[in-house]
């Protein structure tokens, strides 16, 4: 998958909520197989709707508008932006999000720094990912040791 063609799709993008999209997982990763899916985060600020099934669904569908003809499966998760940059948890799909991380729109110009620092601080923390297969998980420096990266 080519990042810079989704890339060039994303400057069309057309929500003013939408502030930034990363793509994550297995293609952020370089080790997509023939069915992989597009995973895609979109951080937003001040979005109108509400409801959260409602909203991740009129993004979804303007993500599709934008890629769909591209790719055959596409995910779509989404996340306040003041949330994303300061979590009051960092859950262990947030962690794996900002290690792979590839920003491909961003109206923020400063989310790739923002993640240069947080990918510094998971390693000078002590925390280690760990592949098992097709899946990662992470390993603590110190069992049970509160771990702050963000």
């Amino acid at each position: 998958m080519d990042v810079e063609a989704l890339k060039s799709r994303f400057r069309g993008f057309r929500n003013p909520h939408v502030k930034a999209v990363v793509l994550f997982g297995s293609r952020a990763r370089g080790e997509a197989c023939e069915r992989s899916d597009v995973d895609l985060l979109l951080l937003h600020d001040g979005c109108m709707v509400e409801d959260p099934v409602e909203r991740r669904r009129m993004l979804y569908l303007q993500v599709m508008d934008l890629v769909g003809d591209l790719f055959e499966s596409v995910t779509v998760v989404d996340m306040e932006l003041r949330e994303f940059l300061s979590p009051k948890e960092v859950t262990p799909l947030l962690l794996n999000i900002y290690w792979d991380a590839v920003v491909v729109y961003d109206q923020t110009g400063s989310l790739g720094s923002f993640l240069e620092k947080v990918r510094d601080r998971i390693v000078r923390s002590g925390l280690r990912r760990v592949r098992d297969g097709r899946a990662y998980y992470w390993v603590l420096p110190e069992p049970l040791k509160e771990v702050r990266i963000v």
